[in-house]
């Protein structure tokens, strides 16, 4: 059955001046790619800097996500696993550093999940030891870096905060700070401020979750060359404005304030593989995540939703004997939001793949991931089970 809810936009011709909104790690990797694609594109960031929220962090592991089952999920992040890694290798400055990541056993049960997870993968990816599993390659980025060879570019507009964005009667996209002056007018925006997204009429639709995450700086006491993962994770020693830490997180809560907090640091030491003691904190640092229910980001077209909703309402009495209308889109406006704990991993082909709906060319990622990724498809299973 053919789905024309999750029919592809119209191409954006080459050359058109695409703004994107959102200096996170989403933000940066769809500013590189739309850029190399030809487009003309500004990214605006509301902090001083690029990647100074949740991508923010002195370091970004690249943790794999392993499943026994196969899903979309599974499918997902593997091809994005091997695309993250091949990217950020490719980049200048020192930005990622290769290294082993450990996934340690700490019960019984773990240790044959393991056993089965390394009969299910590659075994140049996975292999299995007394201790554990070995993920290789693997390695972390350093979000400063990435910074330091981004922030001279001349597309990048930083402390300003859209409030606001509007379709001219000319199609192109006026965007409006909190003043409600007009910042810029352009062909296309991409939303990719995370848990900000929406603040926009066009996107308040749009359903995830805000999750705050907190980090734990540590006096250097782990001296491996290699990323440990447990219940939680520990970093080799890191270079950072205070020192050299090892870095141990991180948390989940629903608690999005931004204040860094005892209790958090309690529970990253808890969940640590490898064991600090107390006096170990010496900084933190906290940023808040955009999480959806599905595990998956979202990444694609932004639906009219009023009349998207309204023309497939009858989704619910079953399609086989109806013929759909084509789905109402906002023309050229686009969103990738929802990375949550993994955005240093989906990011780069989450760029890939809209900078390839956005030049009418054939995503990296098979038409199903793309059909679960899509801006509607949550409006699409509601409509479906009614």
């Amino acid at each position: 059955m053919k789905k024309p809810w999750f029919n592809k936009p119209p191409k954006l011709k080459c050359g058109a001046h695409i703004a994107i909104i959102g200096g996170g790690i989403g933000g940066v990797t769809l500013l590189h790619h739309l850029r190399n694609a030809g487009y003309k594109t500004t990214l605006i960031e509301k902090e001083p800097h690029i990647l100074s929220g949740a991508s923010g962090n002195p370091a970004a592991i690249l943790d794999p996500y392993l499943s026994l089952g196969e899903s979309i999920e599974k499918s997902f992040y593997l091809r994005a696993y091997g695309y993250a890694l091949k990217f950020y290798k490719e980049l200048n400055g020192e930005i990622f550093h290769d290294c082993d990541l450990f996934k340690l056993n700490n019960s019984k049960n773990k240790m044959e999940r393991f056993e089965r997870l390394s009969q299910n993968y590659d075994n140049n990816f996975l292999t299995l030891t007394s201790e554990g599993l070995v993920c290789s390659p693997s390695g972390y980025v350093k979000p400063f870096k990435m910074q330091s060879m981004f922030s001279d570019s001349t597309d990048i507009i930083n402390g300003i905060s859209i409030k606001e964005i509007d379709q001219l009667p000319n199609k192109k996209w006026a965007l409006y700070d909190k003043n409600n002056d007009e910042v810029l007018k352009v062909d296309a925006i991409v939303i990719a401020n995370s848990y900000l997204s929406r603040q926009f009429n066009q996107t308040k639709q749009i359903e995830f979750n805000s999750i705050a995450g907190q980090i734990s700086l540590l006096s250097p006491q782990y001296k491996e060359k290699n990323i440990l993962c447990s219940e939680g994770y520990v970093t080799p020693i890191i270079s950072t404005e205070i020192g050299d830490v090892n870095i141990c997180g991180a948390t989940f809560e629903k608690n999005i304030a931004l204040g860094i907090t005892e209790e958090a640091h309690l529970l990253n030491l808890s969940k640590s593989p490898y064991k600090f003691n107390d006096q170990s904190v010496i900084g933190g640092r906290r940023g808040i995540r955009a999480m959806t229910n599905d595990h998956l980001p979202i990444s694609g077209p932004v639906p009219d939703f009023p009349k998207y909703e309204e023309e497939y309402r009858s989704l619910n009495h079953g399609p086989h004997h109806k013929k759909f209308p084509v789905p109402s889109y906002h023309l050229n406006l686009f969103i990738s939001v929802g990375l949550g704990a993994r955005g240093f991993l989906s990011a780069p082909i989450l760029a890939k793949h809209l900078t390839s709906l956005i030049c009418g060319e054939k995503s990296p990622l098979e038409e199903k991931i793309c059909h679960s990724l899509h801006p509607g498809r949550f409006v699409i299973r509601a409509l479906s089970k009614k």
